[in-house]
């Protein structure tokens, strides 16, 4: 009897072992717990734009833009695709639900982006931590680089924050605790002009007449940065769906703006540095230049004065440098009209290789 009832327990013990063999893995490992991360690109899955609006706006009260439009997408793929998205060192949405309601600090990637880069006002961080996730699952050089063009073009030509976000906000339909936000008011939308953190902050400030240190300004750009990574999603969802081209129709087209496109009849990424091809960018010229008559500073430099009335030199001099100046408007004015008329003519090696 000692000897069946033996066997029958290991009968047991054995059989116990073989069901949790053919049990799945958690998700948070998938066997993967030491393996090497792959190279890239790493895999995609549909997500839901408006999922990751709001996720993108908790990111924010967290991680700032930069890190908030990062880990609301990634957060997404790591829920629904597992390895190799769980080898990133970002908070669950639990973690980061619990971190809101509570007050508490947490770490994730791409903080540093905060500002425009550690504040210095440079490239908006939104769209600093989305521009990483489409490289990261985006495996051909040129593709990830034309979507990435197409979602700079985007925020430059685009009302934000969006009327989506603002609808939210108001209806406390957000992630963020109604009580925890910064402000629950429909916030004005502009449309920046520039991709710089700089321009963009302080344009907004300017047409809405809240200060840069203002809760009203801050909350602003939670709701952007939600809506720059819903607009990354929208991008690769259809890439991964519909291919490339039906990508690039989602969006204003990716153009020099007029004034950009008649100073670039001169200056752009070339090798003729006395021709003026010591410049490059797609970024609007007119975002932080304010004096953009052609050349104007060659032809003030006869009298030193502003305008006609500073050029006081020779009488031919003046003449001279007054069809100077208008035939350099003119052959900008024709290239602006180029440009708003959608001419793809471009110069340089710039437009070719970006």
């Amino acid at each position: 009897m000692q000897r069946r009832a033996f066997i029958k327990r290991m009968a047991a013990t054995l059989g116990g072992f073989i069901l949790l063999s053919r049990l799945p893995l958690s998700s948070a490992d998938n066997g993967h717990e030491n393996a090497a991360p792959p190279h890239l690109p790493w895999p995609y899955t549909r997500l839901d734009p408006e999922e990751t609006r709001k996720l993108g706006h908790l990111g924010y009260y967290l991680f700032e833009c930069a890190g908030g439009a990062f880990w609301s997408i990634a957060v997404q793929l790591r829920e629904k695709i597992g390895y190799p998205w769980t080898l990133l060192p970002i908070p669950s949405r639990e973690e980061a639900m619990e971190a809101v309601r509570e007050g508490k600090h947490l770490h994730s990637l791409f903080q540093y982006g905060y500002g425009g880069a550690v504040g210095w006002g440079t490239l908006c961080g939104a769209l600093n931590g989305s521009l990483a996730i489409i490289q990261m699952v985006v495996g051909e050089h040129k593709h990830w680089d034309a979507l990435g063009k197409k979602l700079m073009r985007w925020y430059e030509s685009t009302p934000l924050p969006s009327d989506k976000s603002n609808e939210y906000a108001v209806k406390g339909m957000m992630y963020v605790p109604k009580e925890k936000m910064k402000s629950t008011k429909w916030l004005p939308s502009n449309i920046s002009g520039s991709t710089l953190c700089h321009v963009s902050v302080g344009k907004w400030c300017e047409i809405s007449g809240y200060a840069s240190g203002s809760k009203e300004r801050s909350e602003r750009c939670g709701r952007l940065t939600g809506d720059v990574a819903a607009m990354t999603v929208q991008l690769l969802n259809t890439y991964f769906e519909k291919g490339l081209s039906a990508a690039l129709a989602l969006a204003a087209d990716v153009r020099l703006s007029p004034t950009t496109a008649s100073c670039r009849v001169c200056h752009y990424k070339g090798k003729d540095y006395e021709a003026g091809q010591f410049t490059r960018g797609y970024l609007a010229c007119e975002s932080c230049h304010r004096d953009m008559r052609p050349h104007a500073h060659t032809f003030v430099s006869l009298g030193g004065g502003h305008g006609e009335a500073g050029l006081k030199g020779p009488s031919w001099a003046r003449d001279l440098a007054i069809a100077g100046l208008g035939a350099a408007a003119a052959a900008g004015v024709a290239a602006g009209v180029l440009a708003g008329s959608g001419s793809r003519e471009d110069r340089g090696e710039e437009e070719k290789e970006g």
